[in-house]
């Protein structure tokens, strides 16, 4: 390889690896990550039946901003069942008329003006007639409250009557979101115990090991050229 070419190989390199530094921060902050759990469990207390929900999150969530659509600027949303441990799944496939409903509830924190800051949703097929959540789901059975503590965390607790689990067993799903925009990833668990999370990288972390390869790979290359 000339040395005219390896000089413009390393200028581009350069020009890349000046475009990462400076573009990707600017792009975190244009595109905040969505909150993620660092820790999460579910405690049951089957004498008083109450089931008790914590998260604690990598940040403290905005659960008061709102779009028009009730939407949290940092949601979370809970997908339980007592028959299946596949509550997305199943909750679909009730709802589709593919499975069937009844054991299932989903739990979301909500924006609506005079309700609770979360609701227990009991999905419904599409034959359901009755008042329906604004998400289509099916009918809120109630209303309740979290508590946001200091440590990023968010801890509710719920009658087991509300989550069809008369027996305290219970499988769950829950997701992260960003005005309704899901965060692609499903923290799934069984009550009664807790869960820690593997940190996932963020977007520029993923990008500056992507540039770091790159140029390790071209620095081979060049020695086995060399070599030749």
């Amino acid at each position: 390889m000339s040395d005219p070419t390896v000089s413009a190989l390393k200028r581009l390199l350069a020009a890349c690896l000046l475009g990462v530094f400076v573009l990707a921060p600017a792009c975190a902050q244009a595109l905040p990550p969505i909150i993620q759990p660092v820790w999460y469990a579910t405690s049951v207390d089957s004498s008083a039946g109450m089931a008790h929900f914590s998260i604690r999150f990598d940040r403290a969530p905005d659960l008061v901003t709102a779009d028009e659509f009730f939407r949290s600027a940092d949601g979370f949303q809970f997908w339980t069942d007592t028959a299946s441990d596949d509550p997305i799944g199943s909750t679909y496939a009730g709802i589709l008329g593919e499975g069937p409903l009844g054991t299932q509830a989903v739990l979301t924190n909500t924006n609506i003006p005079g309700t609770g800051s979360l609701a227990v949703i009991w999905p419904q097929d599409p034959s359901y007639t009755g008042p329906r959540d604004p998400g289509g789901w099916g009918s809120i059975e109630a209303y309740g409250d979290y508590t946001l503590g200091p440590d990023n965390s968010v801890s509710f607790d719920l009658p087991l009557s509300l989550l069809h689990a008369a027996n305290g067993v219970f499988y769950y799903v829950f997701e992260t979101y960003q005005y309704g925009a899901g965060g692609l990833i499903d923290y799934a668990g069984i009550s009664g115990q807790e869960y820690f999370v593997t940190c996932v990288p963020e977007p520029a972390e993923v990008l500056l090991l992507a540039s770091g390869l790159a140029v390790l790979a071209f620095m081979a290359r060049r020695r086995q050229t060399r070599r030749t």
